[in-house]
């Protein structure tokens, strides 16, 4: 049995990229939308943006939406699907998330849509369904902070910062200068293009942006979780951190130990989702248990990892030393990127060997 496989292709890399770009160009849409309705010139007898500028963007972003689509579609690490795409929360992979883009694209066709035959509507239908343009935005931000794997990035709170920010400015500035809005709903307005962006960053500041956020993300994981602590020796909810105390296991670059323990895996959960977890004591450190949990969907006769947990405990104790999460997998070869108490980091590598029924495990550590 291969515990992990490695599933990264080009097509994610391509899919988070024109992600990025996508709403990029929906937030410079929504300000030229913006620009062009307030009719602003940029000298006199030019106008600043055409309708034709505007459209044409437009047109871009759907070749960019699709392209995003296309490409998750096609790669098998998510698991998406066509239909996943247009029906909301039916995807197995962060469901919640991925369904809130579904709504976003559902709402972007019927904008699209009647952009296209606005000759044959009135202009104040166009308009009033226009207007959704604003929650596709709010939606699309949303979708991507909590799906997105680069939403802790700094260049990822960047690309959403910038965005945001400069179409809260364009709506701002709008408000503004409509002279025909009244006092009472220019306030109300205002009070609401301030206070969403204020909640999807409060949002995003205890939710996507935290280190523990892509087990959070996924809907029903902390099924698996529970399922693979009832399966294991130990449940983490009953060990605590260390703090103040000084532990006696001191893994520094050089440190190296025999791991030998036991392979448990869960069943699957409402999603899919399986978590396998390797619990076995460290040679070098008596006293001390190093457990690997895998959280992901089975592929190839293992696992195509979503999130992980990685803990070295004080078995007399119940402390957790060290923590941290999976950074590479390459089969029965396992990275892990932690912390000390101290927070120290440190590289610990671990290489398998796995019995033939699979329940027992043989390995090496080493730190560097």
């Amino acid at each position: 049995m291969t515990i992990a496989v490695v599933s990264i292709s080009p097509l994610w890399y391509i899919s988070r990229s024109a992600g990025f770009v996508g709403l990029a160009l929906l937030g410079l849409i929504g300000i030229l939308g913006i620009v062009t309705a307030g009719n602003f010139h940029f000298r006199r007898g030019s106008r600043f943006v055409t309708p034709e500028v505007h459209r044409s963007l437009s047109l871009l972003a759907v070749v960019i939406l699709t392209i995003h689509v296309g490409a998750a579609i096609l790669d098998k690490y998510a698991r998406i699907g066509l239909k996943d795409v247009f029906l909301p929360f039916v995807s197995q992979y962060r469901p919640i998330w991925i369904g809130l883009g579904a709504v976003a694209v559902d709402l972007g066709i019927a904008v699209l849509i009647t952009s296209l035959l606005r000759v044959k509507m009135g202009y104040k239908s166009w308009k009033t369904l226009h207007w959704l343009s604003y929650p596709i935005f709010a939606l699309s931000v949303i979708h991507g902070l909590g799906s997105g794997s680069d939403s802790p990035i700094l260049f990822g709170k960047i690309i959403y910062v910038v965005v945001g920010g400069s179409l809260l400015g364009a709506i701002l500035i709008r408000l503004a200068s409509y002279k025909d809005l009244v006092p009472i709903r220019r306030a109300l307005l205002g009070a609401v293009a301030i206070s969403v962006p204020a909640m999807i960053m409060f949002w995003a500041a205890i939710g996507p942006f935290t280190p523990s956020w892509p087990t959070r993300a996924q809907g029903g994981l902390n099924q698996a979780i529970l399922a693979s602590d009832q399966i294991s020796n130990r449940s983490s909810s009953h060990v605590t951190t260390a703090k103040s105390k000084v532990p006696v296991i001191d893994i520094k670059p050089g440190y190296s130990s025999t791991w030998n323990g036991k392979l448990d895996e869960s069943p699957p959960n409402s999603q899919g989702e399986i978590a396998i977890r390797l619990l076995g004591g460290l040679s070098s450190s008596n006293g001390y248990e190093l457990s690997i949990v895998l959280i992901g969907f089975p592929q190839d006769g293992g696992v195509a990892m979503a999130s992980s947990i990685v803990e070295v405990v004080s078995t007399s104790e119940n402390i957790i030393v060290y923590r941290g999460t999976v950074s590479t997998l390459n089969g029965s070869t396992i990275v892990c990127s932690m912390t000390s108490p101290n927070g120290n980091p440190i590289t610990l590598t671990a290489t398998l060997n796995l019995s033939n029924s699979g329940n027992t495990f043989t390995g090496t550590i080493s730190a560097s």
